[in-house]
């Protein structure tokens, strides 16, 4: 199960059109119930009893439709299908007015009630295409005022009619047939909005290949406890909502009209309480939202347990009741709803939401029966009860909502040899038979080979295995590992873990022994197990599966550290075990072609020396799972243009939440060099600077080249000076020019304001500049893509623009400048200094320079959360945690608004992040990703963080294609992956990730490429089990603040260490000078 994101949403077309749609219909509902009985026994003349059984009966019968009716709204869409329940509603009234016998009313009673169900199958799929994602809770919401306040209305009319009309056939006909045009009504509404609904894609098979069947829903226990959940409130707040107007009018003998007021102060209590509950739903986690939905719900029906002796202050008791009851569905209702809608995988909403509807429609057929019976033994009773019900729902809100497990990864390749292990019951065997029928080996079945007639342990068992797993393919089970467990360890590439629950193992075991002891059913070499050996032997597999389970669990996590080499896929659920075996059984040998072109290629080639003698290494061992919480240091790419703002002015710069990372030392040092002022302040997180005192023209050689933002200084240094010369940067290598990264475009734009630039071979820059001069420059010109307005320069050279414009006397254009946060917090900063910057529209800014001297105020400035760590943590917390991981740091809500392509596309994979007002919260994975193909460029997705997209694109189910719209070789991290066990292609600027295919490959040697790589390689080799090395991990230490301690603070085992001498010993005799 997927829970949601929610956010706040904005106005959509068909949004309100569909609502009115709802409205007309819930109002037609109003309007038929309170007639409905007596319409049949007046009108047709049919007794009383017949046509109430009648309709409850044909009631429950159209719970019957739900697979159906999920089937129809995934083949037909939920525009159709809603269009469909209407259309049959409105033929069932026109011939309500013709029925003559009891049969006819249940007949058409199942028919309205299954287009019912159907109407509320297509309705929130119908909905969630109509609106964006975050704004479905809202929209819910609203639709649930709408709902009530529809049936309200509807309700006060059907009743006077009904009073009016009682005697008059003719009339009662009118009502029904009013009924069916607002059906038709609304039915003419929603195909009006059918051109706005988006479309979805279609449902994908499982990795078999087969049809999605409906018990598959097994597979997804985190979605049926949400059903549960939903069927218990449900049919709490359906008791509360059918039992008030009896115990009112029937047992507390209060005047007939305190029901309709109740209603009328629910309707209006609704209305007011939706906005706030929404806004809290967006702030607070579904399961907290749910829980205080139980306690307000809990709390009414208490409230209405005393109301027998609450004499005079009787109608007071109810009406508090009332409220709070209402402040529960508000809550509830649209949580559920989104949450299970946003559960259901693509193409498959419509089955997934019939499923979801049952519990409303089981709630409501039982309500009143439960509810009757309640109150037969009492007014008390029936509260205390209903009380007990949802009290005890809020304890298991936790377990009812947590989602379910993530699905074991695919099978590794080759799968020849292979181990499956686990306490005695678990289903090792039947699980390794099934494995070899799939991939067509030998199944060496241990218990065969270890017991002799009479339960005897034969000599010969060790020899047997030792001949039988000398063969390049087999499976058996791990049995008697204290004889062949070494043997095992060292032969087999592939551990399988069945490490399931005691509850899950005893049910099984008890079950083998009970059905092998009363059919007397032989196993091996005669042998067959008793009722007295159940009773009496201390090691038959009954009682060794309860005593041994957790000293089974250790022991195999023992066998699996002495054996790092073997690749395990640890299975921890019944529903796990079968959608992997399923996985298995039509699994794709290969990497499937790539639909881009012929020309992708799997990166395999990764030969390279091993590392020498002396180098840091991290040492990785992959299999922890991650919590806690974790807080972000400020953006280096910010912080790289503050200080470059900071060293064209003459005033301090004091720059706040800045991390305490190499470019933060090297640029102070560099500030040191020139003369000027530079402090860090690691307690404080404050970096302050003074370029007052700068006094050089060249910078230091070993500064300057060990990071890339020594660049931005080039406008300072010209500007100051006259002229200057900076050597070679740094930073990483993911494009060209000197050290990889571009130069070219920063000399140009420094060319348009009258500077003359020269670039050496060795990558060092001499500049010249008699006087700057203003300029006008359309910044698409350093772009590689003008569509996309993308490409390596583009950043760059607006930066340099910026720059050169503030310390330029004259007026500066730029059109189509960058807009990201690195750009947008140097305009800030220019202008806290003194810089007249101008936003003369949407794409075009002004810089009125007034020369270097200008900019001589003070300025005082707080960076961004870095938003490339945010998307790192995201991903950590998604694959590693198993808890939800919070992320904070001052200004998180910037950042959530910066990363907005980001959060979007993981919307679309299926990803859960909470979004709160100081904090982000990354949920592990629950079940598959949806595959998706995005491109990564200037004003989208960044570049930086599609390394992380492509790590979470390997737990989608199908392939994911990225473009890289920014940098030319930036894939670098992919063979690194493929090492892992993760299926990738390149084909010139796209990389296609095939799904489902996540890391499972230890022991091996990795390489970083640069900073994003070694940070997702980092993750990938957490989420291996297993020992894992990681190279040139110094790259860490340019972008984050210290993420491997950050790691091992929430549970990561990672350790520092260096490269071992593994070069061969050279002595005389074997290739030695014997001199």
């Amino acid at each position: 199960m997927t829970p949601f994101r929610i956010g706040r949403g904005r106005e959509t077309p068909g949004k309100r059109t569909y609502l009115v749609a709802l409205t007309v219909d819930c109002v037609g509902n109003g309007l038929w119930t309170p007639v409905a009985l007596i319409f049949f026994t007046r009108a047709q003349h049919l007794p009383l009893a017949h046509v109430g059984a009648a309709l409850t009966v044909g009631g429950l019968l159209g719970l019957l439709a739900g697979p159906v009716n999920g089937l129809l709204v995934d083949r037909w869409g939920p525009a159709n299908g809603a269009a469909l329940s209407y259309a049959v509603r409105t033929g069932a009234f026109a011939l309500f007015p013709f029925v003559s016998a009891t049969w006819q009313v249940g007949a058409l009673a199942v028919v309205a009630a299954a287009a019912d169900r159907l109407f509320w199958t297509a309705s929130t799929p119908l909905l969630a295409r109509l609106v964006p994602a975050e704004a479905l809770l809202g929209v819910l919401s609203t639709a649930s005022v709408l709902k009530v306040s529809g049936w309200a209305a509807g309700g006060a009319i059907g009743a006077t009619a009904g009073g009016l009309l009682i005697d008059s056939g003719t009339g009662l006909h009118l009502v029904a047939y009013a009924n069916g045009l607002t059906y038709a009504a609304a039915m003419v509404l929603v195909l009006t909005v059918r051109r706005h609904v988006r479309p979805s894609s279609a449902a994908e098979p499982p990795a078999d290949g087969r049809a999605w069947r409906w018990r598959d829903l097994r597979d997804d226990p985190g979605f049926l406890r949400l059903c549960l959940l939903t069927l218990l409130l449900a049919f709490v707040s359906d008791c509360l909502t059918a039992m008030l107007p009896v115990v009112v009018i029937v047992v507390l003998g209060q005047p007939s009209w305190v029901p309709g007021v109740v209603i009328a102060v629910a309707c209006v209590s609704m209305a007011v309480a939706r906005r706030p509950a929404v806004a809290y739903a967006r702030r607070v986690p579904a399961p907290r939202v749910l829980r205080l939905a139980c306690c307000f719900l809990t709390l009414a029906v208490l409230v209405m347990a005393p109301s027998g002796w609450a004499g005079p202050a009787t109608t007071a008791v109810v009406l508090c009741a009332a409220l709070i009851g209402t402040l529960g569905d508000a809550l509830f209702a649209p949580v559920v709803t989104t949450t299970a809608n946003a559960a259901a995988p693509p193409g498959l909403e419509g089955r997934y939401n019939a499923t979801f509807q049952t519990s409303f429609g089981i709630a409501g057929a039982v309500a009143p029966a439960a509810g009757t019976a309640l109150l037969a033994h009492g007014n008390t009773v029936l509260w205390l009860g209903l009380a007990v019900v949802c009290a005890g729902t809020a304890l298991s809100v936790g377990f009812l909502t947590r989602p379910t497990r993530p699905v074991a990864a695919p099978a590794p390749a080759p799968l020849r040899r292979i181990v499956v292990g686990g306490i005695s019951g678990a289903g090792k065997t039947t699980l390794a038979a099934a494995l070899a029928g799939a991939l067509d080996i030998r199944h060496i079945e241990m218990d065969a080979l270890y017991h002799g007639p009479g339960w005897t342990h034969r000599a010969e068992f060790a020899d047997d295995v030792e001949r039988a797993t000398r063969t390049p393919a087999w499976i058996c089970d791990a049995q008697y590992h204290w004889v062949v467990g070494d043997l095992l360890g060292e032969r087999a590439d592939t551990f399988v873990w069945l490490d399931l629950p005691r509850r899950t193992v005893m049910n099984r075991v008890l079950r083998r022994s009970v059905v092998r002891a009363a059919t007397g059913r032989e196993l091996w070499h005669g042998n067959r197990e008793t009722w007295r050996s159940m009773l009496r032997n201390p090691r038959h597999p009954l009682r060794w599966a309860w005593s041994q389970h957790a000293t089974r669990r250790a022991e195999t996590a023992a066998f699996l550290r002495l054996h790092p080499g073997l690749a395990v896929v640890h299975l921890t659920s019944a529903s796990q075990a079968r959608q992997w075996l399923r996985s298995i059984e039509h699994r794709p040998l290969s990497p499937a072609p790539s639909p881009l072109s012929a020309g992708g290629t799997p990166m395999q080639d990764r030969r390279r020396e091993p590392a020498p003698p002396g180098e840091p290494l991290l040492e990785i061992h992959g299999g922890s799972r991650l919590s806690g919480s974790v807080r972000t240091s400020g953006f280096k790419h910010s912080l790289v243009t503050t200080v470059a703002a900071a060293a064209t002015a003459s005033a301090p710069v004091r720059i706040g939440n800045c991390p305490d990372i190499v470019e933060t030392t090297v640029l102070g040092e560099i500030f040191r060099a020139a003369g000027a002022h530079a402090h860090y302040d690691g307690p404080a997180e404050t970096f302050t600077v003074d370029a007052s005192a700068w006094d050089r023209a060249e910078l230091p050689a070993d500064l300057v080249g060990r990071i890339h933002g020594s660049l931005y200084l080039l406008p300072a240094l010209v500007s100051r000076n006259g002229v200057a010369r900076l050597p070679a940067s740094g930073g990483c290598t993911i494009g060209e020019g000197p050290r990889g990264r571009p130069v070219e475009h920063m000399l140009d734009v420094m060319g348009r304001f009258g500077v003359t630039t020269r670039l050496t071979a060795d990558g060092s820059v001499d500049l010249t500049a008699q006087r700057l001069t203003p300029c006008t420059i359309d910044m698409l010109d350093y772009t590689r893509n003008k569509a996309l307005m993308s490409g390596p320069c583009y950043s760059g050279a607006v930066k340099t623009a910026l720059l050169m414009g503030a310390v330029t006397q004259g007026t500066t254009t730029l059109h189509h400048p960058y807009l990201k946060p690195d750009v947008t917090d140097m305009v800030t900063v220019l202008r806290d200094l003194g810089a007249d910057i101008e936003f003369a529209g949407p794409e075009t800014w002004v810089v009125h320079g007034r020369g270097p001297q200008a900019l001589d105020r003070p300025a005082d400035v707080t960076l961004i959360p870095d938003l490339i760590e945010v998307v790192t943590w995201i991903c950590a917390g998604v694959l590693l945690a198993d808890e939800p991981l919070r992320i904070t740091g001052p200004g998180i809500d910037r950042a959530v608004h910066a990363l907005a392509p980001e959060f979007d596309l993981l919307d679309r994979m299926g990803v859960r992040v909470d979004v709160g007002a100081d904090e982000v919260t990354a949920h592990p994975l629950a079940k598959p990703l949806r595959p998706v193909e995005f491109t990564a460029m200037s004003r989208g997705v960044f570049s930086d963080s599609q390394p992380f997209l492509a790590l979470l694109a390997a737990y989608a189910e199908g392939p994911t294609h990225i473009r890289e719209a920014v940098w030319e070789h930036r894939f670098g991290f992919a063979p690194e992956l493929e090492a892992l066990g993760m299926r990738t292609a390149v084909d010139d600027t796209v990389l296609r990730v095939d799904g489902p295919c996540p890391p499972y490959r230890p022991g091996t040697d990795l390489h970083a490429t640069d900073l994003r790589a070694a940070a997702v390689l980092l993750l990938a080799a957490l989420a291996v089990p297993g020992r894992t090395t990681l190279r040139n991990h110094h790259h860490l230490a340019r972008g984050y603040r210290d993420l491997v301690e950050d790691l091992v603070k929430l549970g990561a085992d990672i350790r520092h260490t260096t490269a071992p001498d593994v070069r061969p010993k050279l002595t005389a005799g074997a290739g030695a000078d014997p001199a």
